[in-house]
């Protein structure tokens, strides 16, 4: 299915009944991300699976901007009258629900960053991403990707048949994409203030052997909170919702459980 924002159509799906869940995926990836806990999550909640303007089945806008990505999924939460979904996003996913969280403070019931941050890039790593950039223009994605992929994972479940379908995934991702997300995450600014501003739960997913996203960083980002739950995926690197989806699962499920049970009390 699609919504059309700003001219351009932009891809979700939607399995099971019940109160709405969404997930975002991260930057290279699509909606299949999240296969392997869909069958589980879709049990108990209306599940919203989308692809982010630029990946999948949405196509490239111009320009792309964290921004743009989080009106589209409001405009899909319009569109389909969805009231206070929880929404969980993975690494650049969840930059986007910091986004929403940011501009659209009383959208959600609850939110996830699984392997996201809310602190802004060192030096460093924004100067990784000029030179992904420049890279990027002088050389095949594919040369990127072989560097890229395998940075994902565990040390332990590089050999396993998650890389195969994580690449038969990302493989998907044309050139222009890699570039134009690059260049969102580039510009992304710190937004602590809007986890120690939020009134809303939050729930940080972390990976023991995580290369981009630091357990020790998402334990401090979730004690800015004034509802938080914090949880660690202990044989995996950033793709936990691959690595270790059952885990995964039962983690999201309990945080959404959690978030309801909080809102019943509310009501009370």
């Amino acid at each position: 299915m699609n919504i059309v924002f700003k001219g351009l159509p932009v891809h979700y799906e939607i399995l099971g009944e019940g109160l709405p869940l969404i997930f975002l995926h991260g930057f290279n990836e699509n909606s299949h991300v999240w296969d392997l806990i869909i069958p589980t999550i879709s049990k108990q909640y209306k599940t919203i699976i989308i692809d982010l303007p630029g990946f999948g089945k949405s196509p490239l806008p111009s320009p792309l901007s964290l921004h743009y990505m989080a009106n589209a999924v409001h405009r899909i939460i319009e569109e389909l009258n969805l009231v206070k979904p929880i929404i969980v996003g993975h690494s650049m996913g969840g930059y986007v629900c910091l986004e929403l969280a940011q501009h659209y403070p009383n959208l959600m019931s609850g939110s996830a960053l699984f392997q996201s941050t809310a602190i802004a890039d060192t030096s460093e790593k924004k100067e990784n991403r000029i030179k992904t950039l420049d890279f990027l223009h002088k050389n095949p994605v594919e040369s990127f990707y072989k560097v890229f992929i395998p940075s994902l994972f565990a040390p332990q479940n590089l050999k396993s048949d998650l890389l195969n379908f994580t690449q038969n995934i990302i493989n998907q991702t044309a050139k222009e994409s890699v570039i134009a997300g690059t260049g969102a995450m580039l510009q992304r600014t710190n937004k602590s203030d809007v986890l120690i501003n939020s009134s809303i739960p939050w729930l940080f997913v972390a990976g023991k052997y995580d290369q981009l996203i630091p357990t020790e960083q998402m334990a401090l980002q979730a004690s800015y909170c004034s509802r938080a739950m914090f949880e660690i995926l202990f044989n995996s690197g950033h793709m936990g919702m691959l690595e270790e989806s059952e885990k995964s699962s039962e983690i999201i499920l309990k945080f959404a459980n959690w978030v309801h049970i909080q809102k019943l009390i509310n009501k009370n």
